[in-house]
């Protein structure tokens, strides 16, 4: 990366801006091609629910979404008190239903979503 910073720069000045800004934005594409052809174009996301109606949305998700998910021990770091954190990973075409049934049941609840890019196990990619 240092080495390909080094040449778009130098080309920045010695050919033109432009010609430095086309490499860049060639260099992103070529990084962003290869990440697809080496992980594959599933994206998967993984949601952290932070909950007083933890029960509840267990049966969302498990009832609604058909979705599995676990529960992790947690500690409020300001409050210092127990919760439980409800984890369960969806495909990107799922989070809207996910982000649906948490607001319905809890519209007070902490969630967090992140992208995934390799999961493995049922009802997702299976290791070969």
């Amino acid at each position: 990366m240092l080495m390909d910073g080094t040449v778009i720069t130098l080309a920045g000045f010695t050919l033109s801006p432009e010609r430095a800004l086309y490499a860049l934005i060639g260099l992103f594409v070529t990084g962003k091609v290869i990440d697809a052809v080496e992980m594959g174009l599933s994206y998967s996301k993984v949601a952290y629910i932070i909950s007083n109606q933890k029960e509840t949305i267990t049966q969302a998700i498990l009832q609604d979404l058909d979705r599995g998910l676990t529960e992790l021990a947690g500690r409020g770091g300001y409050t210092n008190e127990e919760r439980p954190v409800l984890m369960v990973v969806v495909g990107q075409n799922e989070v809207t239903r996910l982000k649906t049934l948490v607001r319905l049941v809890d519209p007070e609840a902490f969630v967090i979503i992140s992208n995934t890019r390799e999961v493995l196990g049922e009802g997702f990619k299976k290791e070969s």
